[in-house]
């Protein structure tokens, strides 16, 4: 390292020092007064964000993953809510003012100006940014680490900042209109994790007061629907099935542990008869 670099690099340092100074002499303050000090947000932006809502970000059933893109530029604008509970369900400047780490982004934004839009400004031992993206709303959600950056950058309106890596999900317009169909017909759906498509044979419970019966997949459940709208639930349906019991040994319980939805019918007819006659 020649005289001049050393110089240089010197000099950096010292700016440094002086920058840390300055924002750690702002202890005691607002971090929105904090960005006011180094002129980094008007008056108009900060009535902006106070009426801005930030969203709680969660994944319905029907939102399943289609991709991912990797390091790629994005307007912060639509970033609307975070996964994080210190920070959705308030106001984009509440949200800003929760925020624990903000000291050492705002140093970093001052040293770093180009931290928000390239790999080479950023530290490479800190942890990368990720994104939840839901193609139909064309909105992004913080589902990681990350929330003291991105926050930041949304409040401060930048026009692109760039993204490690975007995690995309779209609506399946199949699962969401039969998990609505259970919901409008007095079923309760429990379903353990993420459906990665209509043909995840992914275990559904349906439960209601009077029933609690296991459906394999979205697939077996739009059969379920068909079978449950034919339904046959008069009296002159209910004395046969009673009849069957009592003169076939074992009517009900043969079909109990099948995976099959005709016998589904069978084992728990009824409570299905129950039920419909409720809802």
């Amino acid at each position: 390292m020649g005289l001049e670099e050393i110089r240089k690099y010197n000099e950096q340092i010292e700016t440094k020092k002086l920058i840390w100074h300055e924002v750690r002499s702002l202890r005691g303050k607002t971090n929105i007064d904090k960005l006011k000090h180094f002129n980094f947000i008007t008056e108009e932006r900060e009535e902006e964000i106070q009426a801005t809502y930030f969203k709680r970000y969660y994944l319905e059933k029907w939102e399943v993953k289609v991709g991912t893109i990797k390091d790629t530029l994005i307007d912060p604008k639509k970033i609307v809510g975070t996964r994080h509970s210190d920070y959705y369900e308030r106001t984009l400047f509440e949200s800003l003012n929760s925020l624990k780490r903000f000291e050492s982004i705002l140093a970093e934004l001052i040293i770093n100006p180009n931290y928000y839009t390239s790999n080479e400004t950023r530290n490479n031992n800190e942890k990368k940014i990720d994104l939840a993206y839901k193609r139909h709303e064309d909105k992004y959600y913080i589902n990681g680490e990350g929330n003291n950056r991105l926050i930041t950058s949304v409040v401060l309106g930048f026009p692109k900042i760039l993204i490690n890596e975007i995690t995309i999900y779209d609506e399946s317009q199949e699962i969401k209109n039969i998990l609505l169909w259970a919901r409008e017909n007095g079923f309760e759906y429990i379903i353990e994790g993420p459906i990665k498509n209509l043909y995840d044979p992914i275990e559904i419970k349906l439960v209601s007061d009077c029933i609690d019966i296991t459906i394999n997949g979205i697939e077996q459940l739009i059969i379920f629907k068909d079978k449950y709208e034919r339904l046959d639930v008069s009296t002159f349906r209910m004395k046969s099935y009673k009849v069957k019991s009592v003169i076939i040994n074992n009517y009900q319980d043969k079909y109990l542990y099948s995976n099959e939805i005709n016998h589904l019918f069978h084992a728990k007819y009824l409570e299905l008869r129950e039920h419909k006659l409720k809802n």
